[in-house]
């Protein structure tokens, strides 16, 4: 059972270390460099498959996934809104389009 211990720091650490590395894809973005945030993103999904951690459902929301480059809002993103259906529709600058309800 000791071992239950250390696999939950580690899922821990990873955790912190995807978010950290999309934290930095989304400045490096917003300082126009497109090469840095696309490494970010790239690092952060390989070590979340790496060690069989799955990403939130914020963290998913962060990034596009067809180009792997991070979504900010007002930067490379629009957002449009659905009364009728009640969703959001986020569109990356690469033309794809992802929904969510609200």
């Amino acid at each position: 059972m000791a071992d239950w211990g250390k696999r939950e720091k580690l899922r821990d650490i990873i955790y912190e270390r995807i978010d950290i590395l999309l934290y930095l894809a989304e400045d490096a973005l917003k300082r126009n460099d497109e090469a840095h945030a696309r490494r970010y993103v790239f690092l952060a999904r390989k070590l979340s498959t790496r060690h069989n951690c799955r990403l939130t459902s914020l963290d998913k929301v962060r990034f596009c996934k067809s180009c792997g480059i991070p979504m900010v809002v007002g930067l490379n993103t629009r957002v449009r809104l659905r009364k009728r259906t009640k969703t959001a529709e986020y569109r990356c600058g690469c033309g794809k389009s992802t929904h969510f309800k609200y």
